[in-house]
């Protein structure tokens, strides 16, 4: 019978396993937003472990001290992990709840550590468990190892049915089985005596928490990185990359790869913002940025002021990338010369030389078209 029972619980210590690896792929800033969870998941994980420890290892005279720690770590552990499970249930309520009380949390902490405590004083004076010749033993409070977690799971459920919004559950159906699983596995592990410890049943309601809860956390965490990511390094005007995801691009460029850049100056901004107002001001901007992205599509373009732009170009040959910016430049003059222009292309490891040259004949370019059009640059 140990045989059996200790396969089951590594069968659910596997299933485990691969959702707490799941829970690591997700990018680093999301991994805050599943703490508690990944931690309530490895301590399931160790009780697990713990308890086919305690089966396989059962009956051997010579690992008596061994079995003995097992087993008594193995009862510490759930009330460990019913604390860490009630933290993560306020952390879920006070993201909808901001001055939700931790009194709750301190209040099932105080039972679980009451609970530690007596566990251990029960089991040094064997009215808990012993070990005789490396056989496990139950003692007359063994029954009982449950009640206060059980108590403290039963006041959580009260918790779910009250607040089951703030838990991104949209149906009491699902209240119904996040409650109903570990109610029912108890049961079931109450009516087999040889079952000692209910981290199969803790392992079960685990991953239905996982399906039902966490993977909605995690959804909506990643939609709000990906809002925040797309704020801070995209310009609001044009959707360009701004001077922030500028530099990221530079960031990332491959030294020994092929690169081409660009810098673009828009022409008499000021003299559009002054005599034709804001709005066609920022009109023209975001026209120069349409012809820059419509005439390089495999570029990354980049706002860095308010007439000012960067275009870089990876992987590229310096063939093609002429010809594209050509095109650019012959399309910006066509437009009333609306921008100012100049080129560089060479290596990844050179990029800040690239960017400076390209710089400088952007500005003889803006020199070019003010001696040819006798406009005031001050203007």
């Amino acid at each position: 019978m140990n045989t059996i029972l200790g396969a089951t619980s590594l069968i659910s210590a596997l299933f485990i396993i691969s959702i707490i690896i799941g829970l690591y792929q997700v990018p680093k800033d999301i991994l805050q937003a599943t703490q508690n969870f990944r931690l309530c998941m490895w301590l399931t994980f160790c009780g697990l472990i713990l308890e086919i420890l305690a089966y396989f290892y059962d009956g051997r005279p010579d690992l008596s001290v061994f079995v003995f720690a097992v087993n008594y770590l193995a009862v510490v552990l759930l009330d460990l992990l019913v604390i860490v499970y009630v933290f993560y249930l306020h952390d879920l309520i006070s993201e909808s709840e901001q001055n939700f009380s931790k009194k709750f949390c301190y209040v099932i902490s105080a039972l679980c550590v009451f609970d530690m405590i007596a566990s251990t004083v029960l089991s040094a004076n064997g009215k808990l468990f012993t070990v005789n010749e490396g056989t496990f033993v139950r003692g007359p409070w063994f029954e009982y190892i449950e009640l206060v977690p059980g108590i403290c799971l039963f006041l959580m459920f009260i918790l779910y049915i009250l607040k089951f919004k703030s838990f991104r559950i949209k149906s009491h159906v699902f209240v119904v089985m996040i409650v109903l699983v570990p109610v029912l596995g108890t049961v079931l592990v109450k009516m087999d005596t040889n079952i000692r410890y209910g981290y199969v049943v803790a392992a079960l309601s685990m991953n239905v928490i996982y399906a039902i809860i966490q993977t909605r956390v995690i959804t909506e965490s990643v939609a709000k990185a990906m809002m925040y990511s797309e704020i801070s390094n995209n310009d609001f005007l044009t959707g360009l990359k701004n001077r922030r995801g500028y530099q990221e691009v530079i960031n990332s460029i491959t030294y020994g790869k092929n690169v081409g850049v660009a810098f673009v100056d828009i022409n008499s901004l000021k003299y559009v913002n002054d005599n034709l107002g804001h709005e066609a001001g920022d009109q023209l901007i975001k026209k120069v940025a349409d012809i820059m992205t419509t005439y390089i599509p495999n570029g990354n373009v980049c706002r860095m002021s308010g007439d000012e732009f960067v275009i870089i170009v990876e992987n590229t040959d310096e063939v093609r990338f002429s010809n594209e910016i050509n095109e650019l430049q012959k399309k910006l003059y066509d437009e009333g010369r609306i921008a100012a222009l100049g080129h560089s292309f060479g290596k990844g490891c050179d990029i800040l030389k690239l960017l400076n040259d390209a710089e400088k004949r952007m500005y003889d370019d803006k020199e070019k078209y003010y001696k040819e059009t006798g406009k005031d640059r001050r203007r």
